[in-house]
C-alpha cells in the first residue's frame, strides 16, 4: 500500500554507503522494549512505550518526531538518567540500566556523551570556555595536569572548527556566536573521551543555515573518525544530510524505522508522510498550502495516530497495530498488514 503525495528526495542527496550493510551487524547500542512511565497526581503518563532499536558502529541514527514524541526522554534514558526507565539498553552487550553507579559514571562521558537540547545556554556565563572544557577533562582523567588539559582543550576547539582556538580559550560565552557556542558544547561532549557514541539532541536548532551546515559537516567528520551518532531532530533536511538510519516516533511509540533512503524516498507510515509534506520545498508554490498534522491527537484504544490520520479505517480505531516488516523496514500501521514480508 502506498500513499499519494511525496516522491523522490527534495532535500538533496542522502548518504547510502554500501559499508553500512556490513556495519549493521556490528551493533554498538541495542535498545530493547524501553518504556518510561511518569506518575503524577493526575495519573500515569507514558513518555516512551516499548521502544526497540539499535545503533551500528560508525553510523548515524536519527530519531525524528514532533515535540512531545518522547525523543529527549529516550536520549536521557540511554544514559540511565531517568529512574523510571524500564527495558534493556545494551552497550556492547552490557545493560546500562542494570549497571552500578560507578559503572554508569565510567560510561557517561567516556563511552557515551550527550549534547543536550538548548545546549547553547548550558555554558556557564561567568566562566571562560577554556576552563569549562578543562574541568571536564580533569574530572575524567585525574592524572592529567592543568597545563596538559589546556592543550587538549585547545586541540578539541580546533577539531570542532573554532578558529584561533588558543585565543578563544579565554573568551566568555557571551563573546561567542550561537554556532560557536554549539561547537564548544560538542568539544565538551568529546572532552571526556566519548569513544563510542555521541547523542546530539536538536544540535542545529536556532542556528542559521550556514552555521547549521558547518555543524552537520562536523557530525559527518566525527562519524568518519569511527564514532556512532544518535541525532534527535524534527528537521528532515538534517536527516538527509547525516542519517544512515531513521526512527520516526509519535507519542512515545515507534511509527517507522529503516534506512534513510527507505524513509525519505519510500516511507510507509501516514505520520512520516505528514512530517515530510509539512516542510516547504523549493518547488512549493506561493499559493500552495503545506500539510498540517492535527495537534492534540491521542487514542484510548487502537492506533495512537488514528485520530489524526487521513487514511484511518475502522480497524485503526479498534486495536493497536503491531510492527510489520515491509520492503525491508519496519512500520506500525494496519494498512500494511497484508503486504508484510516478515
Amino acid at each position: 500500500m502506498s500513499f499519494n503525495g511525496f516522491s523522490g528526495n527534495p532535500y538533496g542527496q542522502y548518504h547510502s554507503h554500501k559499508c553500512y550493510i556490513i556495519c549493521m551487524t556490528e551493533k554498538l547500542l541495542e535498545v530493547k522494549n524501553l518504556s518510561v512511565v511518569f506518575s503524577g497526581t493526575a495519573g500515569d503518563v507514558t513518555a516512551v512505550d516499548d521502544l526497540s532499536f539499535s545503533v551500528a558502529k560508525g553510523s548515524c541514527l536519527c530519531i525524528v518526531g514532533e515535540s512531545g514524541s518522547g525523543k529527549s526522554v529516550t536520549a536521557m534514558s540511554l544514559l540511565a538518567l531517568i529512574p523510571e526507565a524500564r527495558g534493556e539498553v545494551l552497550l556492547s552487550g552490557k545493560d546500562i540500566l542494570q549497571a552500578t553507579e560507578e559503572e554508569k559514571r565510567e560510561i557517561r562521558g567516556k563511552r557515551i556523551s550527550i549534547i543536550s537540547q538548548d545546549s547553547m545556554n548550558s555554558l556557564n556565563p561567568v566562566r571562560r570556555i577554556g576552563n569549562q572544557i578543562v574541568d571536564i577533562i580533569r574530572i575524567h582523567d585525574k592524572s592529567i595536569t592543568r597545563k596538559e588539559a589546556r592543550k587538549r582543550a585547545a586541540f578539541l576547539l580546533e577539531k570542532v572548527g573554532i578558529e584561533a582556538a588558543q585565543e578563544r580559550m579565554d573568551d566568555y560565552p557571551h563573546q561567542l556566536s550561537g554556532g560557536m557556542k554549539q561547537r564548544v558544547m560538542i568539544a565538551i561532549a568529546l572532552a571526556a573521551g566519548c569513544s563510542d557514541l555521541l547523542i546530539a539532541d536538536e544540535p542545529t536548532t536556532a542556528l542559521d543555515v550556514t552555521v547549521q551546515a558547518g555543524i552537520l559537516s562536523l557530525m559527518n567528520s566525527l562519524k568518519k573518525d569511527g564514532r556512532s551518532i544518535l541525532l534527535i531532530t524534527h528537521d528532515m533536511g538534517v536527516v538527509a544530510s547525516v542519517a544512515d538510519y531513521v526512527l520516526v516516533m509519535y507519542k512515545g511509540k515507534m511509527m517507522e524505522y529503516g534506512s534513510v533512503s527507505d524513509i525519505l524516498s519510500g516511507y510507509l507510515h501516514p505520520y512520516t508522510e505528514g512530517l515530510i509534506q509539512s516542510i516547504p520545498r523549493l518547488s512549493t508554490r506561493s499559493d500552495e498550502r503545506l500539510y498540517v498534522i492535527p495537534a492534540g491527537c491521542g487514542a484510548i484504544k487502537g492506533c495512537v495516530f488514528a485520530p489524526c490520520c487521513r487514511y484511518a479505517f475502522d480497524k485503526c480505531h479498534e486495536s493497536e497495530p503491531p510492527v510489520f516488516t515491509v520492503a525491508g523496514h519496519s512500520v506500525r500501521c494496519w494498512k500494511h498488514s497484508e503486504n508484510r514480508n516478515g
